[in-house]
């Protein structure tokens, strides 16, 4: 909406200064709608450089997830196998009647803004269920006024993405 704003009043003091005849009404007009543009343009740049009427928000989901194991087994088991620094892909059963295991937190090479954002890792822990906890960071509008000015369409402010396998210490971690 500000964008269309800033046009808008730069319409207008394009117009106060070269089609009012009216000398006083010329400088009083095109002085005001010029610094109104000014301001939204600074208002504009703010947002989009130090995210001016937004601020950091982070939600934690949990999910239980399952061994990669047959349900007879006596071992409980994950695969991972590491992709870059500190990255993994995690192979488990996303619900206990499962009979085939899916792959998680693979990187999407087509969109790969998107996954630069988004880190999974595992660890062993003292708990009694493997858990995945989702972190999400992203940048939320303040109020609806900021969010009436600056949202643009589609746009992604998603910071960070974490994904925490926590498996108990009993399991095993299969390294692929």
């Amino acid at each position: 909406m500000l964008i269309w704003l800033i046009a808008g009043l730069v319409f207008l003091a394009f117009y106060s200064w070269f089609f009012l005849k009216d000398t006083k009404r010329q400088v009083v007009a095109g002085t005001t709608f010029s610094i109104f543009a000014f301001l939204a343009v600074l208002l504009l740049s703010l947002n989009m450089s130090q995210h001016f009427g937004m601020e950091k928000t982070t939600t934690t989901t949990t999910k239980q997830v399952y061994s990669i194991m047959p349900a007879q087994s006596p071992v409980s088991a994950v695969a991972v196998k590491k992709i870059g620094s500190d990255n993994y892909v995690l192979v488990y059963k996303d619900a206990a009647a499962d009979a085939q295991t899916s792959t998680h937190f693979v990187p999407n090479t087509k969109k790969v803004v998107e996954a630069v954002k988004q880190r999974a890792t595992y660890q062993k822990g003292d708990v009694t269920t493997a858990e995945v906890h989702t972190k999400t960071v992203k940048w939320s509008y303040k109020s609806d006024f900021y969010k009436f000015l600056f949202k643009q369409k589609n746009e992604d402010n998603v910071v960070s993405v974490r994904h925490m396998l926590i498996v108990p210490n009993t399991w095993q971690v299969v390294e692929k």
